[in-house]
Order: structure tokens, then C-alpha cells, then sequence
């Protein structure tokens, strides 16, 4: 069932950071940059916990210390290994707590900071807030679209199930932000470039239980304030009126690491780095037991012209390290020709339609790089190969570009991240940063720059 034109904005992908995961969006009615919720709180009999404050103290400066530590050298599918279990013990000291201790830690007192313009929520008929937009009160955490259970079938998950994300930005990285936005109001799209040694970091956490999908069997818990999966399926949702927030429980599953680094990387400028929860790890905690699935530095073009995106010779990728070791479910959700995605962020898609005319059922479409290589302003390309800028629902119809086609390959090409996909007049690129395209986006929505209106399809 199609509801169509029902939601201002633009309604797209969170994670993402990474390979989009989730659908939210991007309010004409959200005025605050600085919020850092969408204002939807649950009541004290349901919620006696702390709530999560976003750090927008931006920094004027800030040192580069993973540089210190860093293997200097170009990264190869020998060597990635060794920069993965570096890059880990080195953000443990500020990010262990936020995985094993959601309640306590805190973003400002370690050193990490939020987006602007993300936070606030769509106001719909009678202002009432959608729960599912913006970011929601306890963790400051994105929604990701509802993953189909035949999706990840074969390791046990036995519902449906949608992943819910942070995202936060190191003081380094953050010395940008504050260029960018040092009008809030007047945002400086030039300035978009990070410094060397930049991090961004995401976190994810998902909606089964351990009864439901065994892969997260003792993993750590979350909670946060959204509409449940059962409530935002069947022919009658209405994100106004039938999908009420409630304090849903979260098992944790995946944390990226993103590094500007042009020595490790230097054709993109950028190493993205998945870590998956492995319940077989050794460790007390979820994060001991989150272990490397791989890292993507490049797109590895030359196979972007094959139509399985592989070497046609049957030799290996040489721009994605995965490792072999990581849990089945996690290998078995790599993107397209092998290429790195984590398992939230949805590379496999379903119901395809070609450009050509075919119909697929499941095709592997993007990667890490493949999908942030999008990010420039204005925003004009979907996250997927895809003629069509909607966005639509895992499951419903959704057009596509033929694997390896010309077409298809303009989102496996090495592009610094000063450059745009798309050259259209104007065009200014955002440095492979997807978060700030739809930032700026959301303050296009606000200050009536050219709100886009997209259609909505609801999955049944």
C-alpha cells in the first residue's frame, strides 16, 4: 500500500554513517538546531533512567592522536588486519562505556560530539510529532528501517527486526563542524573537509531478543524511546496516530569506525572499519566480544564493470579486508561483490527492478564507500545505484541500475572526498559525510530553502 506525498522532508537513510540502515526524517517544522531529541519522553512509571545530552560544544582546535599510534603506510588486505585491532584498543579508553554502559556515559565528558539539525522531530496534523523522526530522548539515537526476517533466516532470526544507531564525531573531526556551522543559520558547505586523522564512530543496537534471533545471546542492552516493530507494520500505520513511542529494549550488534587517513587510503582518504557482536567471543562484555567483520578503503573499480563486481581472473578484492573468522551472519550480509557493509546496514535488497527491464528478487547493491561516496549538496543521488532519489522500504518495489553497467559503476569509483558523484552545477561534495548532507539538508527544510517531498512507501 502506497501513502503518497504524506510526509514533508526528506525521508532517508540514518546510518547511517555507513551503508544506510535506516529511514527518518528531515523536518520543515524542526526551527532548533541544537536539540537533541524530538522532544517525546516517556513517563516516569515507564523510564527512571538518565537521558543522553548531544555535545555541539565544537572545539577551535584539536590534537591528532591516532596518528601516534597509527601503522603509516598504505593499507592492503595483508595489513588492514593489524590498523583494524589498533584503531579498537585505541578508541577503548572513550568508547567502551558507551557500549557496556549506555546509562552513565556520556559524550561530552569523552570527547565526542553530535550533528546539528538532527534532532528535532516532524510535526505532523495538530503537532503531534512523528516518534519514529529526529533523534529520541534516552540515548539521542537514529531508527533504522525495518529489516525483513528472511534476511538474516539462515542464522536463526525468526522476525522482523529494525536497528536503532548514534552516531558521534571525535574533537578532531569536530574542528570542521564548527567551520561549518559556525553560523548555524549560515551554513558554510565550503568548509567540509576533515582534518587528517578524523574519526566519526556509529553504534547500533537491535530489536530481537535473544529467543528470536540467537546471534545476540548475552550481548549488552540498550533502551530506547520508539515505536515498537509490530506497531509500524500493517496497512494501517499512521506515524501520527497508531505508532506510539514506548521504552523498547535493544540487544547491541555493530560499531564502525570511519578515519580520514590519505597515507592508509590514498585515492578516497578514507579506511571504514565494521565490528560485529560475536556471542563465541572471548570477554565479559559486549564490547570484548565485538570482533573485526572488515575494513573498506577503496571501491575497487576495476571490478566495477563485471556484473558480479568481482576480479573475472577469481582473484580477491583488493581494496575490502574481511575477516573470515567474524560470525556467519555477519559474512553472510557483504555487499555487492563481496565488498564491506555491516549487517544493519542493508546491502542486500529485495524485490529489484532493472533499468533493463529484469526482476530480481535479492541483489547485493552497495558498500561502505559506495554509498557515503553520495554525500555532496545539493542531495540528488539515492544511496542505492538507482535512477529513482526515493528511498523506498526493504521489500517494496525498488528500481535499479543492472550490476556493472556503466551507470551502476558511478557509485564503485575512488573519489576524494573533495569531489562530488554527481557534477551537476553547484554541486559542492561533503567529504564521503552523509550526516551532514542530511543536516544541511534539514536546514534547507527549516529555513524553506526547497523542501522536498518524497513518497513514503509502507511495507506489508
Amino acid at each position: 500500500m502506497m501513502r503518497g506525498l504524506y510526509r514533508l522532508g526528506i525521508r532517508i537513510s540514518a546510518l547511517a554513517i555507513f551503508l544506510p540502515a535506516a529511514l527518518w526524517s528531515l523536518p520543515a517544522s524542526a526551527t532548533d538546531p541544537y536539540a537533541s531529541n524530538n522532544g517525546l519522553y516517556p513517563t516516569a512509571s515507564e523510564w527512571s533512567g538518565p537521558y543522553r545530552s548531544l555535545n555541539y560544544n565544537y572545539p577551535e582546535t584539536a590534537g591528532n592522536k591516532w596518528f601516534a599510534v597509527a601503522p603509516r603506510m598504505p593499507l592492503n588486505i595483508e595489513n588492514a588486519g593489524d590498523y583494524v585491532a589498533k584503531l579498537k584498543a585505541f578508541v577503548e579508553p572513550n568508547m567502551r562505556a558507551m557500549i557496556d554502559a549506555p546509562d552513565t556515559w556520556d559524550p561530552a565528558a569523552n570527547g565526542w560530539y553530535g550533528m546539528i539539525w538532527q534532532g528535532a522531530g516532524t510535526a505532523g496534523p495538530n503537532g503531534v510529532v512523528d516518534p519514529e523522526s529526529g533523534q529520541e530522548a534516552i540515548l539521542g539515537s537514529f531508527s533504522g528501517q525495518i529489516i525483513t526476517q528472511g534476511t538474516f533466516q539462515e542464522s536463526g532470526l525468526t522476525v522482523n527486526m529494525q536497528n536503532h544507531t548514534v552516531i558521534y564525531y571525535d574533537a578532531l573531526s569536530a574542528t570542521m563542524l564548527k567551520k561549518l556551522w559556525a553560523d548555524p543559520f549560515r551554513p558554510n558547505r565550503t568548509a567540509v573537509s576533515f582534518p587528517e586523522g578524523g574519526m566519526v564512530v556509529k553504534a547500533a543496537a537491535v530489536t530481537p531478543t535473544p529467543e528470536q534471533w540467537p546471534v545476540v545471546e548475552g550481548s549488552g542492552i540498550w533502551n530506547v524511546y520508539r515505536p515498537t516493530v509490530e506497531s509500524l507494520q500493517g496497512p494501517d500505520y499512521d506515524p501520527y496516530t497508531n505508532a506510539k513511542a514506548v521504552v523498547v529494549p535493544l540487544r547491541v550488534l555493530q560499531f564502525d569506525i570511519i578515519v580520514k587517513d590519505t597515507v592508509a587510503s590514498p585515492q578516497t582518504g578514507w579506511v571504514f572499519v565494521t565490528y560485529v557482536y560475536d556471542k563465541d567471543a572471548p570477554g565479559a562484555t559486549a564490547w570484548d566480544k565485538l570482533v573485526p567483520l572488515g575494513a573498506m578503503w577503496g571501491n575497487d573499480p576495476a571490478f566495477a564493470r563485471e556484473p558480479n563486481g568481482t576480479d573475472p581472473k577469481g582473484g580477491p578484492l583488493q581494496e575490502t579486508w574481511i575477516n573470515q573468522k567474524a560470525p556467519a551472519y555477519a559474512l553472510s550480509s557483504l555487499g555487492w561483490g563481496g565488498r564491506l557493509p555491516g549487517p544493519i546496514d542493508v546491502s542486500e535488497r529485495h524485490n529489484v527492478l532493472l533499468t533493463d527491464g529484469s526482476r530480481v528478487p535479492m541483489q547485493r547493491a552497495s558498500s561502505c564507500l559506495s554509498c557515503h561516496g553520495t554525500a555532496q549538496f545539493p542531495f540528488v543521488a539515492n544511496l542505492y545505484p538507482s535512477p529513482n532519489k526515493a528511498f523506498p522500504r526493504e521489500g517494496t518495489l525498488f528500481p535499479m541500475y543492472p550490476p556493472g553497467s556503466e551507470m551502476w559503476a558511478r557509485w564503485f569509483q575512488n573519489r576524494p572526498g573533495s569531489k562530488p558523484q554527481n557534477d551537476n552545477e553547484d554541486a559542492v561534495a561533503l567529504d564521503y559525510d552523509m550526516l551532514i548532507m542530511f543536516a544541511l539538508s534539514a536546514f534547507d527544510a527549516a529555513a524553506g530553502n526547497g523542501v522536498f517531498v518524497q513518497e513514503h512507501v509502507d511495507v506489508h
